[in-house]
């Protein structure tokens, strides 16, 4: 017959190898979890990097590209700024030099010319104030006056510097048109400029 203390002692055994599995279980549990959780930290660790690496590589190549960009728009800048003196000198020239190669016949029939076309410009307004260089003033009376005897002109000497021609506007100030040779030589400022452009580009390529 088995003794109450053996009985014990055999329950207290069975319970104590419980226990022990039961503690075994969950520390294994608990380190799966821990194997879990730092695969998961690697994992996520592992994402950041490479999100990291991604923005940086956007940014450097966002950058990089900025930095092209800037460097070419000032390069384009510089070159125009050249290009336009280049020009601007060539017009001051071709201004210095046009009354050298002016016929006087040819530039009385251009103001004949001017006068023509103030009926079509100013339709009926028929007084008007007219601007030109003092030694032009003469000549272009007598073309109104021939020409246009039901106009009445206001005639003023243009104080500013200019070439030649005239500038014409009615009394109210409504309507203005420039017909001076300066205005002549800046209306064709971009057929110059393309031909210099054109002689320029061939001079570097």
């Amino acid at each position: 017959m088995i003794s109450v203390e053996e009985k014990l002692r055999v329950f207290t055994q069975y319970l104590l190898n419980k226990e022990r599995k039961w503690g075994k279980d969950i520390i294994n549990e608990a380190k799966e979890k821990q194997e879990e959780l730092v695969e998961n930290s690697n994992a996520k660790i592992m994402k950041e990097k490479r999100s990291i690496e991604e923005r940086s590589y956007h940014m450097i190549f966002r950058d990089k590209n900025k930095i092209i960009a800037e460097g070419k728009n000032k390069a384009k800048v510089v070159e125009l700024e050249e290009k336009n003196k280049i020009l601007m000198n060539f017009n001051t020239l071709i201004k210095d030099k046009t009354l050298d190669y002016i016929d006087k016949d040819v530039y009385n029939k251009y103001l004949s010319d001017c006068v023509n076309k103030i009926p079509e410009i100013f339709k009926e307004k028929k007084e008007l104030i007219l601007y030109t260089k003092e030694e032009d003033s003469l000549i272009v009376k007598g073309f109104i006056e021939t020409k246009l005897p039901e106009y009445s002109v206001d005639y003023r000497i243009e104080q500013k510097d200019f070439i030649g021609g005239m500038t014409v506007e009615d009394i109210n100030n409504r309507i203005y048109f420039d017909f001076t040779i300066d205005n002549l030589i800046k209306t064709n400022y971009k057929l110059v400029g393309m031909t210099l452009n054109g002689f320029m580009e061939k001079q570097v390529n």
